[in-house]
């Protein structure tokens, strides 16, 4: 998928949850974020809130870690492991109890935490998305894979 812009890159999350939120409260649903700083992990998240009806304003949680957007019926937790010392810290931050919970997660710099990830690829639908730059700065390109 190629995207052209910010905007482009919100309208492609909002894609992929319209194919995934079936599924919303049966399992967890993971988007495991890949990508160069500034690649547009935040903005594919903003777009994702937008998409679940969350109106919150979305911004990175990299000194937060995790931030967490709700409105009156859907609920996202976005995780930033940029700044994770190992995924036992990931762990440690309750991701396990939100799998049981069936949460939607977003999770930038993923790749820093996929062991934890992948223990959960029975309980859970993992959505793997690796954002690049292009030639064109506001360019983008966007390809994904899930583990159901």
């Amino acid at each position: 998928m190629l995207t052209k812009n910010e905007e482009g890159t919100q309208n492609f999350a909002k894609e992929l949850w319209q194919q995934y939120e079936k599924y919303y409260g049966l399992k967890s649903i993971i988007f495991a974020l890949q990508g160069e700083m500034g690649a547009g992990k935040t903005q594919f998240t903003k777009g994702l809130a937008k998409a679940m009806g969350i109106e919150e304003l979305v911004t990175s949680p990299t000194f937060a870690i995790e931030n967490e957007y709700e409105d009156h019926k859907n609920k996202l937790y976005h995780f930033d492991a940029w700044r994770l010392e190992d995924s036992k810290e990931f762990e440690s931050l309750g991701f396990p109890l939100l799998i049981k919970n069936k949460s939607v997660i977003s999770i930038e710099w993923a790749d820093r935490v996929a062991d934890v990830i992948r223990e959960f690829d029975d309980e859970a639908i993992v959505i793997w998305v690796n954002i690049k730059f292009c030639k064109d700065e506001s360019q983008r390109i966007i390809n994904w894979g899930v583990t159901k």
